[in-house]
């Protein structure tokens, strides 16, 4: 039983992996933020805060890239679904970046709010 567990979160590991590499090799945007990660790392490095506001910031940045992936996702599905305009579609693809956008505005905010305060 404990053996199937283990097979079954290799088997996801393996899914995820495989879904955060094809969207980092056919996804522009999710590959610009994936580069970003290393030089926020470097800056929270030198930043004279808390640990745990480090943490904070950090974690509201992944969010960005969960919904990044999430968003690339959905345009894939969109595309694959018709090639043709569709209003529906074209409304779903937008309101998953606006997504996006509102997430790095969440990012700005809570480092502003880390920094200044």
């Amino acid at each position: 039983m404990v053996s199937d567990m283990i097979k079954k979160i290799r088997k996801s590991l393996g899914y995820s992996c495989t879904g955060l590499k094809a969207t980092f090799n056919n996804d522009y945007s999710f590959r610009l933020e994936v580069y970003l990660l290393p030089f926020l790392l470097v800056l929270l490095g030198f930043l004279s805060v808390p640990l745990f506001r480090k943490v904070l910031m950090l974690s509201v940045y992944l969010i960005v890239l969960c919904l990044e992936l999430l968003n690339s996702a959905i345009e894939r599905l969109a595309d694959r679904v018709t090639i043709e305009h569709d209003l529906a579609i074209g409304f779903v693809k937008d309101a998953a970046s606006a997504a996006v956008m509102l997430a790095f505005v969440l990012v700005a905010m809570v480092w502003i709010g880390c920094l200044w305060f």
